[in-house]
């Protein structure tokens, strides 16, 4: 164990009064928060290592690229993701003004080339996806997995994330969140001036920016 893990005792001690406080903020088991701090962070998975350190204000984007940590055991293995911030139905990615980069596991980036961040704005889908944080959407025009959270534009606007069913002729939109206030919308195209759902991609993975939450 080094320096690092010493110092995120300290600051979880002072401001949550231990582990098992801290652990349930975050959502993650106290198991695994302790095995990161006992054994080391570079044991710890990506999206342990970055959620522990967001919540603490630490940047963890600076510490990555810097390589001062190697998480998961894995140095050098990450890749400077393209984060937008909207993205309109019909305009070509290449078209898209990129917002700012982001390292994502290099895994990630050999399973989804194509993928690019997008960044989650409210609380519609903050069960699985926390506002603030950063979707990485892996480019398609089906939905092939019916159920799962896809980016999807309505009537041509900015992107939106909600979980979608594919309906006999037309889309369910389904949120995921704590608050009760978002309900499902059904876009049925044998109902008139139904509006247009076109899918983006499916969202794959997220990551948090350090300030997350703060």
């Amino acid at each position: 164990m080094g320096k690092l893990e010493d110092e995120l005792k300290e600051i979880i001690s002072f401001r949550y009064g231990g582990v098992p406080k801290f652990a349930n903020e975050i959502g993650i088991p106290k198991s695994t928060i302790y095995t990161v701090l006992n054994k080391g962070i570079s044991g710890g998975s990506v999206s342990t290592v970055l959620t522990m350190l967001s919540k603490l204000g630490i940047d963890s984007n600076w510490i990555l690229k810097n390589r001062l940590i190697e998480v998961g055991n894995e140095p050098d293995e990450f890749y400077d993701c393209p984060l937008y911030g909207s993205i309109a139905a019909g305009t070509p990615i290449e078209m898209v003004e990129v917002e700012d980069t982001f390292p994502v596991p290099s895994e990630m980036h050999r399973r989804y080339p194509d993928a690019f961040l997008l960044r989650v704005e409210g609380e519609s889908m903050n069960r699985v996806l926390p506002n603030g944080c950063m979707a990485l959407v892996d480019p398609c025009d089906t939905v092939e997995y019916d159920g799962e959270p896809y980016a999807v534009c309505v009537n041509g606007y900015d992107a939106t994330i909600k979980r979608v069913r594919v309906l006999a002729n037309g889309f369910e939109l389904d949120p995921d969140s704590t608050d009760p206030t978002y309900k499902p919308v059904v876009y049925d195209y044998g109902v008139e001036d139904t509006e247009t759902i076109t899918v983006i991609g499916r969202v794959v993975w997220y990551c948090v920016p350090f300030d997350w939450g703060f």
